[in-house]
């Protein structure tokens, strides 16, 4: 429970945080995202309808961050960032297992690919609504950087949540009586 509790905090926290970190500039400019790489946790270590209501949260509060209106056309709607969360918790569940094992490289991997396909489906939506595809090398570099450093922040993420205590015990089978042991 108390890691539920921090897990919402942090990404609502994260949202705050991530505009008062300067861009890069060897990356051509390109910004930190936070908040991918808190969902890859929440989505890896939650249970599925848990996982949903994580990101609702956090699709909506993305949404609202990061509306983007131009004149009278949106480009980046509202409501997108909660059906990308969902696909990509969903897609994350089958990996739960290896993830409660131990196994944080899971939630580095998937930190990385969620923060790319996550500024690729931003950019794929500003061009199908202008109507026109530029990509070079700076655009390269505002999707693969935040997603290089995703891997990167990723292992800290795993093993801060992993100094919190989960609040609920693990449930154990005994080898000899097949009863529970606590």
């Amino acid at each position: 429970m108390i890691r539920a509790i921090v897990l919402v905090a942090a990404v609502y926290t994260a949202l705050i945080a991530q505009e008062f970190i300067p861009p890069l500039s060897f990356l051509g400019g390109a910004h930190l995202l936070l908040v991918p790489v808190l969902f890859c946790y929440g989505a890896l270590w939650l249970s599925f309808p848990t996982m949903l209501a994580f990101a609702l949260f956090t699709g909506l509060l993305s949404d609202l961050a990061f509306l983007q209106v131009i004149g009278d056309h949106v480009e980046i709607g509202l409501g997108w960032s909660v059906l990308y969360y969902v696909l990509a918790g969903t897609a994350l569940q089958p990996l739960r297992p290896l993830f409660q094992e131990g196994r944080w490289e899971v939630h580095c991997l998937a930190s990385g690919a969620v923060t790319l396909l996550l500024l690729l489906s931003q950019y794929t939506m500003v061009c199908l609504r202008r109507g026109s595809f530029l990509f070079d090398g700076t655009i390269f570099w505002h999707m693969a950087g935040p997603a290089v450093f995703a891997l990167l922040i990723a292992p800290l993420v795993y093993f801060f949540f992993n100094l919190l205590p989960a609040g609920n015990p693990v449930r154990q089978t005994s080898r000899r009586g097949g009863g529970l042991v606590r």
